[in-house]
């Protein structure tokens, strides 16, 4: 019988004690908010690479920083702050979004983590446009225990609405497995660029799990060209070449 999902392999690196601790999903499915803010996080905490993902359904592509070849698909870890962070630049296709949701339980159920946060674009509608000059979070949470913690941060709720993409995936199955999972919803107007909504989440998430801290202004410098680059990579796998770019 074949599988009703592509599979993704979880090749280990490193053994690390994660336990108690959170993760943070930053697999782009809605805009690239999750991408650039997982970057964030992993350039500015002390974090290892301690595992690669890998499957048949991914794209074939390298991504090479600093004459190093990486995988496009990656998790990081701080130790010390019990914190996991996959990052990727992968333009999955909608028919991967289970299989990554389940590779993302799967490592909080085997590290004993407590929380996983995702985010999402959320586009304001027109007549909030006039109203909406920056970036605005608005979260939904799977269980009343991490309704606390949004509580707690000062995080607005979202009260109707939908979240789609792998974000939506493990919002549903949180609920399903009584497991803390927050998504953010970024409220930002139509032509407003990824890197300030990124910005927006990464402070929000900076409130929800202490110690992880984002370098904003730094982002805000460089979260640019970080975006540019990221498109970049998602062309290049609707249109296989070799490809330089800074």
């Amino acid at each position: 019988m074949s599988s009703l999902y592509t599979p993704i392999e979880i090749r280990k690196i490193k053994k690390v004690n994660l336990r108690g601790g959170t993760i943070i999903d930053g697999f782009p499915s809605v805009g690239l908010t999750n991408a650039i803010a997982s970057e964030c996080f992993v350039h500015s905490l002390k974090t290892e690479l301690v595992a690669v993902l890998d499957s048949p359904g991914f794209p074939a592509l390298s991504i090479i920083r600093n004459t190093t070849p990486n995988f496009p698909a990656r998790i990081y870890a701080n130790e010390d702050l019990k914190l996991t962070i996959f990052a990727s630049e992968l333009n999955l296709d909608q028919s991967m979004y289970y299989s990554m949701s389940k590779i993302v339980l799967q490592w909080a159920v085997e590290n004993e983590c407590e929380l996983i946060i995702s985010a999402a674009g959320m586009p304001a509608s027109e007549e909030d446009a006039d109203q909406v000059t920056e970036a605005q979070v608005y979260a939904v949470a799977s269980t009343e225990q991490s309704l606390k913690r949004l509580a707690n941060a000062g995080v607005p709720q979202l009260s109707n609405g939908s979240v789609t993409g792998i974000a939506a995936l493990l919002l549903n199955e949180g609920v399903w497995m009584n497991f803390d999972v927050i998504v953010l919803l970024v409220k930002v107007l139509k032509d407003s660029p990824d890197f300030r909504a990124a910005a927006a989440v990464s402070e929000t998430i900076s409130k929800l799990v202490p110690g992880a801290s984002c370098d904003i202004p730094s982002l805000l410098k460089e979260a640019e060209l970080i975006e540019k680059n990221l498109r970049k990579i998602r062309n290049e796998q609707a249109n296989p070449s070799v490809r330089i770019y800074g």
